[in-house]
């Protein structure tokens, strides 16, 4: 656990609606978008990134989860992340640049508000009996 980040990101929303409109991080204008108006998702033909049409924003707000010794305790960060944050921490952990080509991994939010490297792993390991999941002694 001294060097491990387990993240458990959520794939869909089953359907399920938001009371919240999500921000319109990317914009598109295709006959595909409707979300702000026929043909359109925004309104500004110049924020849509260059050959990345069809790709109107975030979808519902989707849970997270970091399982880490370095991981904040009781912590729920707020801030504006998609499944590409997971992309751009690793990123940035192993200072490998971007993918480019009009990935969002280039604009998303960042996962680092969510652990605390100063000082070292300290949550304690948890052992899992295998059969009834429930924590152990060793």
């Amino acid at each position: 656990m001294n060097s491990t980040a387990v993240v458990i990101a959520y794939d869909d929303s089953d359907g399920w609606a938001d009371h919240v409109v999500p921000p319109l991080v990317t914009q598109s204008q295709t006959g595909l978008d409707t979300l702000t108006a026929p043909g359109q998702c925004g309104a500004s033909a110049g924020r849509v990134p260059s050959g990345q049409q069809a790709r109107c924003g975030f979808g519902p707000r989707l849970p997270l989860l970091v399982v880490s010794g370095f991981a904040r305790r009781n912590f729920v960060d707020h801030s504006l992340t998609d499944q590409s944050s997971i992309l751009r921490f690793a990123e940035d952990n192993w200072k490998v640049g971007r993918l480019g080509g009009g990935s969002t991994d280039a604009f998303t939010g960042t996962l680092t508000r969510l652990f605390d490297f100063d000082g070292g792993p300290r949550a304690p390991r948890l052992f899992l009996d295998p059969v009834t999941g429930l924590p152990r002694d060793r």
